[in-house]
């Protein structure tokens, strides 16, 4: 990606705690319910236990998990696990808008989330399609936020520079991590702060 101006020719946006507010217990609650155990229980076993950073990491097929769901006793099936982690991401209209603003002024807009495959395959049904043009998830890239390697590995897949590349998230961590490898980068957690910083770099011209 080039075009000369300095400004920046792809955004990349944080998933939970930018698109959307995250909301784990939601996704907690469900799986609970369709368990039949307690909270807590789901906690330990799928998330304190770090199998969920393992999803997270690429380590598990979406089949995979499925399974290991099965034999908690989860006796949904695919597509019920799937709404079900999804419920921890409550879209943020606000800021789903500026990024479909962006699109219309031929800016190119990807995620960059640390998250595994069962929320990548149901991904449409919590972002709007017509707001980004590429899901990059840990997951594929076989590295977590803020791992250097998270960042090249994006950037490789997207084919798209550090200079021209602009990052929001609201993990200042991060945003420190993106900026020491020559992405532009800010931190912002609501609409106002994203559009702020939007503008900073001298994006949504026409807006």
């Amino acid at each position: 990606m080039a075009n000369g101006s300095g400004r920046p020719e792809l955004v990349l946006f944080d998933l939970g705690g930018v698109l959307c507010r995250f909301e784990p217990d939601r996704r907690a609650t469900e799986l609970a319910t369709a368990i039949g155990v307690a909270e807590d229980e789901v906690h330990a076993l799928v998330f304190a236990s770090g199998f969920d950073q393992e999803c997270d990491l690429g380590l598990h097929s979406e089949t995979a998990i499925l399974e290991r769901f099965r034999r908690l006793g989860f006796s949904g099936d695919r597509d019920d696990l799937r709404r079900a982690w999804a419920t921890a991401f409550v879209p943020d209209r606000a800021v789903i808008a500026l990024a479909i603003a962006l699109r219309s002024e031929g800016v190119v807009v990807a995620t960059l989330s640390d998250n595994g495959p069962v929320l990548l395959a149901a991904i449409e049904s919590v972002v709007t399609p017509s707001a980004i043009d590429k899901h990059v998830f840990s997951c594929m890239l076989g590295a977590t936020k803020p791992a250097p390697a998270a960042f090249v590995a994006a950037l490789e897949f997207l084919d798209a520079r550090p200079q021209q590349t602009f990052f929001v998230d609201d993990n200042p961590v991060n945003v420190l991590s993106a900026r020491r490898l020559g992405i532009l980068a800010e931190q912002a957690n609501n609409a106002a702060d994203v559009e702020s910083a939007l503008r900073s770099v001298d994006l949504l011209r026409a807006h």
